[in-house]
């Protein structure tokens, strides 16, 4: 058999209409407007995350080394401390919407797909309404804080919007589990 014949030639037509069934398939996936918001926020949200976790990196790094000449930084903790409650905080959407946390499914799947979904359902709005709480709960903190002026011991900086903040990262969770509920029942 000629080599020539045994491959396959896409033409540019073909190529073309092989991508915009493509962009029409991955369009209608996406028509949603409030998944594609969700998405996005948590995706935003984990960049953030993300830049928290090496910013935290560096600085425990930095003091490290500064520490084997002279002092180390003032206020390291407090900053260390601020940059883990974000890295944590802001990245609980994205692992909602990527299934990174733990799921324990031994005993739904055994019930009927409706039972499991039902089950599954229930633990989606506990959960929702305990992160909503959770969220509105450290927003007002923050509120309490800055009316009451609070600053941090050592650096001496009011951090209330660092607090006011992090209930971002609760609203990312409630709607990315809002939209996982909503897709267990489109199944």
């Amino acid at each position: 058999m000629d080599r020539d014949q045994s491959i396959p030639v896409i033409d540019d037509q073909a190529k073309v209409n092989l991508y915009d069934k493509t962009v029409k398939r991955s369009k209608s996936k996406s028509t949603n407007l409030f998944f594609t918001m969700v998405d996005k926020m948590n995706e935003g949200l984990a960049w953030i995350a993300g830049a928290a976790v090496v910013l935290l990196m560096l600085l425990i790094v930095l003091n490290a080394i500064k520490r084997m000449f002279s002092d180390p930084f003032a206020g390291t903790v407090e900053v260390a401390t601020w940059l883990g409650a974000i890295s944590g905080i802001f990245s609980l959407g994205y692992a909602q919407l990527h299934k990174g946390h733990v799921f324990m499914d031994l005993l739904i799947n055994k019930f009927p797909e409706i039972v499991s979904k039902s089950i599954h359902t229930l633990v989606n709005i506990v959960s929702a309404i305990f992160f909503l709480v959770a969220g509105w709960l450290i927003f007002q903190h923050g509120m309490n804080m800055m009316g009451s002026g609070v600053v941090s011991e050592t650096l001496r900086i009011p951090f209330y919007p660092i607090v006011q903040l992090c209930s971002l990262g609760f609203i990312g969770i409630v709607l990315a589990i809002i939209k996982e509920t909503i897709l267990i029942w489109k199944e």
